[in-house]
Order: C-alpha cells, then sequence, then structure tokens
C-alpha cells in the first residue's frame, strides 16, 4: 500500500485504527499523517480536544494508552500520533520490553473511536512482535523515493495548481537537474517542491516554462565549475583552470569539497573511458555510472579528450593530494593549486 492508496481510502471513509508510516520520503509520511488528521479534525478547536502528540516511546506507554482510551469530544474520532523513528528498527531499541508487551496487548483493543498513528524511521524489522501485532490490526506503509513516472506525474500536477505549462523535453530536463532520482541523493520532495516553486516564481510573467528557464534556476555551480575545470585541464590551459578554481574559492566553496569533487570526477571520467573504449554509448553508459542521460553525454564527451594512461594518472596524482591534504603534509589550497599545474604541464 502507497500514498496514493491511503488517500482513496480516506476518501472511501475505509480508515486503519492503527498505522506504522516508514520510508525514506519524509515528505510523504508528513503527507499521509496530515491526511489522516485533516479527515477528523477540522480546526483548532477540534485538535486541542481530540489531537494527542507524543515524541517518542521512551516513557511510560501508559500515557499514549489513557489517551487512546479517551473519547473525541464532539467528533468522530481521536487521533493519537506517535512519533517513535528508533522504536521498530532492527538496532536496539528505546523501547523497553515492559512497554512493548504493553503496547502489544493493548493493540487489538484500541476503541473505534480512536486512530493510533505511528511514524517510524527508514527502515523498521518486521519479525518485530510489536511490527506483526500493527500489521494484524491495522496498517504498515512504506513511503519511499517516488520513482521517475510518480515523480513526472507529481510536479505536473504541482505546475498545473500554478497554471503553468511543460513540454515533456523540458519537464525530463527538469527532473535530471533536480538530481532527486540521483543514486546516493539525499534530495526529498520537500527539495523538489522549493525548486519548484523558484521555477515557478521565476516565470511569473509567462504560461509556459521553457528549458532555458531551468537551466537558470537548476544550475549547480559547484558540478559545472569542475566541468568547466576538467576542460580546461583537457586544453592544457593551466590559467584557466587555475582561474576557475579561485572563482570556486571566491563562491566560498570549501577546498576540501572541491578537492572531493575533482576525485569524484576523474574516477567517473575513468570508468566512462573504459566504456566508451568498448563501444558503450552514453545511453547505456548513463545506468551503469547512476547519473541522468545528459550528464552521460557530458562525461563521455570529456572522457575522449583523454588517454586512459592520462586519466589513471590524473586519479592517481588527486588521490595523492587528498592523501597529503588529510595528513597535513600541505595546505588544502596549494596542493589543489600544484594538482592542477602539473595535471596542465
Amino acid at each position: 500500500m502507497g500514498y496514493k492508496s491511503l488517500l482513496k481510502d480516506i476518501e472511501e471513509e475505509n480508515i486503519a485504527k492503527i498505522y506504522l508510516f516508514y520510508g525514506s520520503e519524509k515528505y510523504l509520511i508528513k503527507k499521509s499523517i496530515a491526511a489522516i488528521k485533516d479527515r477528523f479534525i477540522n480546526n483548532a478547536n477540534d485538535e486541542s480536544f481530540n489531537f494527542s502528540y507524543f515524541d517518542g516511546l521512551h516513557d511510560d506507554v501508559d500515557v499514549i494508552l489513557n489517551s487512546c482510551e479517551t473519547l473525541p469530544f464532539m467528533g468522530e474520532k481521536r487521533i493519537v500520533y506517535v512519533k517513535a523513528k528508533e522504536a521498530f528498527g532492527s538496532s536496539k531499541c528505546i523501547l523497553s520490553k515492559d512497554n512493548e508487551e504493553k503496547l502489544i496487548k493493548y493493540l487489538p483493543r484500541i476503541p473505534d473511536t480512536t486512530c493510533l498513528v505511528f511514524e517510524g524511521g527508514e527502515k523498521i524489522d518486521k519479525r518485530k512482535k510489536i511490527v506483526k501485532e500493527i500489521q494484524a490490526n491495522g496498517k504498515v506503509i512504506e513511503l519511499n523515493k517516488l520513482n521517475r513516472l510518480t515523480l513526472s506525474k507529481w510536479i505536473q500536477k504541482i505546475l498545473n495548481k500554478n497554471n503553468k505549462k511543460i513540454t515533456v523535453k523540458s519537464l525530463e530536463s527538469l527532473i535530471d537537474s533536480l538530481g532527486y532520482l540521483e543514486k546516493d541523493s539525499n534530495q526529498t520532495l520537500y527539495d523538489v517542491e522549493n525548486e519548484i516553486k523558484k521555477l515557478c516564481n521565476y516565470t511569473a510573467d509567462k504560461s509556459n516554462i521553457e528549458t532555458c528557464d531551468i537551466d537558470k534556476i537548476m544550475s549547480k555551480p559547484l558540478e559545472n565549475n569542475i566541468f568547466l575545470l576538467v576542460d580546461a585541464v583537457a586544453d592544457r590551459d593551466g590559467n584557466l583552470a587555475l582561474n576557475v578554481f579561485n572563482q570556486m574559492l571566491i563562491g566560498g566553496e570549501p577546498e576540501g569539497r572541491i578537492l572531493h569533487m575533482i576525485i569524484r570526477q576523474f574516477k567517473i571520467l575513468y570508468k566512462v573511458k573504459l566504456m566508451v573504449d568498448r563501444g558503450y554509448t552514453a545511453t547505456a553508459i548513463a545506468p551503469k555510472i547512476s547519473l541522468p542521460q545528459y550528464i552521460a553525454k557530458k562525461y563521455v564527451k570529456q572522457a575522449n579528450f583523454f588517454t586512459d594512461k592520462e586519466l589513471l594518472d590524473i586519479l592517481n596524482r588527486s588521490l595523492e593530494a587528498d592523501r597529503k591534504t588529510k595528513t597535513g603534509k600541505m595546505p588544502p589550497k596549494l596542493a589543489i593549486e600544484m594538482l592542477i599545474t602539473m595535471c596542465c604541464s
């Protein structure tokens, strides 16, 4: 069961007495809890009487159980919301054995007038008795990142609400620029929503959002500058490469992060170069390096300016510069300047 199914259940008034929400997409978890709350809590007066919030299960759960037993005042249901991110995972639980047993015994007999909502962490241990009991008497719902198709529909819905139109091509460019779908990205739908709001504000005087608008608003300065720096290295233009580096420093980027990005760039370039040599296209390479296709094309273009040996040599020099800065043998700024000079010579 997902977010869409939950909304359908709420609309059809098929609401469980107990919910446990968990997963990596905090935006959807908050929206799910808000949807349940909004169904029964209509105003501040309702909230003061019929909504209880508890931060954690580390205290005696009797207070929570008593809240569940309290009848709603002039309302259909009482909502009891318990934020307990560490209570349902596989790591050492903050929930005492005694409190866990109390909950397990209570859950099957929770009143019809109460909806008990738990917010878990990113992962839960489905082998736990408490999780099994919630599953038996309510619903356990995992809410993780949206896939590309669902994200596309979700963005389109927000744009429609703002009276904005976008072509399929521009929408694809927007999704790629957001970075939400990239492997290891810690972005959530909160970040995506904020970026879309910025884009709508930027295009306030027109109804169509174009790719050029996306490029201006969604640009990633550090990532773009790293590509510029590598282009300069490929052209053996040391002055330009050093100028790009200094502009990054002026922009407030820490030396350590710049060096980390240089290493990352050449690691990816080396992998891409090996795949290009084997006949892989940018389309085939993109999923293998877990990056959008338009970025993979940039890497393929850059990789063609270097030989395998050159890329491996630069990568080794970059790792050596990193080692020297971390062991205190050389200041980060000097290490990067020397690295750039050597790579361009």
